[in-house]
């Protein structure tokens, strides 16, 4: 008698998923046309953890890497169509930033990039305003009150509200499930 194990079927990526995927395998080039890299299938399996850590913290899903390596094979060699759409989303994308590097993770700022104000710079009874943003991560970004926000600090800030309402509406369901199950224990002591 042989024993198979119970798969469950994935599912599919959706189109906002696999630009996220896109976008980290082109930059961290994946495929390894700039240059020959040593070791590169160790190379590969940490850029596709970074892949998979990236889509659940952005999205909530969960992916496995040989679930993303065959939707990356197969955009490239079969869905060439969608591979194209891909592509221009991600070249707006750089022209609207201006850059192609990675602006939803930037590096925690050094505090020698933050300018504080020095006594010579204030004058008396002059107050020094700064404003913090604390982000979900419990990271806090802190912003001259005069400076401007440039459009990649504004899309990591529009990326936090997506993530934050997400997390709301996750909780939302976990109430109504909650309040779902109660009125139905009600209702089954209400009947004995």
């Amino acid at each position: 008698m042989s024993r198979s194990r119970r798969r469950f079927k994935a599912s599919n990526l959706s189109f906002i998923e696999m630009v996220e995927m896109v976008d980290i395998l082109k930059r961290a080039d994946y495929d390894g046309k700039h240059g020959p890299y040593p070791n590169p299938n160790v190379r590969k399996a940490k850029i596709m953890t970074k892949v998979m850590k990236s889509l659940h913290r952005n999205f909530g899903v969960r992916r496995s890497k040989d679930q993303l390596r065959k939707c990356w094979s197969d955009l490239k060699l079969r869905e060439q169509v969608q591979y194209r759409k891909i592509k221009r989303v991600l070249q707006k994308r750089e022209k609207r930033c201006g850059t192609s590097a990675d602006t939803r993770d930037p590096p925690p700022p050094k505090e020698k990039q933050i300018p504080t104000p020095q006594p010579e710079d204030v004058e008396e009874g002059e107050v020094y305003e700064v404003g913090k943003i604390v982000t979900t991560t419990g990271d806090v970004d802190v912003v001259e009150e005069e400076s401007y926000f440039t459009s990649a600090s504004a899309h990591i800030l529009i990326r936090e509200i997506m993530v934050c309402n997400r997390d709301l509406q996750k909780i939302k369901e976990d109430i109504n499930d909650v309040e779902q199950r109660l009125k139905n224990i009600i209702d089954v002591l209400g009947r004995i």
